[in-house]
């Protein structure tokens, strides 16, 4: 049986995302801005990352046939590091579900530079 396969044919509850975390299977369970019940979460093993989000609207296979659940991100943490798989699928999350993964919550993701008027040196002068 496949990941998709094994999970319910439903958002999952906290005590279903907590026995993930529980599992030897995974190292990271972790939804993606929900309250409640969680449709779209993140997992991690050892070796990759994976995106998931809860369609209730196309069932995952694009055909609209009722609900089901859908990989749209996997990253292989053979040579990328997992803060970075875990980056790229809840960005894969957010532009399935059609919300702007550069902003989250009113916080853009910007540059991390620390320069948050993008002008210091003009101040400085």
């Amino acid at each position: 049986m496949g990941l998709v396969e094994s999970l319910p044919p439903r958002p999952l509850s906290a005590k279903e995302l907590l026995d993930l975390n529980r599992s030897e299977v995974f190292e990271l369970a972790s939804p993606i801005e929900e309250e409640g019940d969680a449709s779209a979460v993140i997992l991690a093993t050892e070796s990759w990352v994976k995106g998931l989000v809860f369609d209730g609207e196309s069932g995952g296979d694009g055909e609209g046939d009722g609900d089901g659940w859908t990989v749209v991100e996997t990253v292989s943490l053979a040579e990328r590091e997992r803060i970075d798989g875990l980056r790229a699928c809840e960005d894969a999350i957010l532009a399935f579900r059609g919300d702007s993964p550069d902003v989250v919550d009113g916080e853009g993701r910007g540059d991390d530079s620390g320069d948050a008027d993008g002008d210091v040196d003009s101040a400085a002068k």
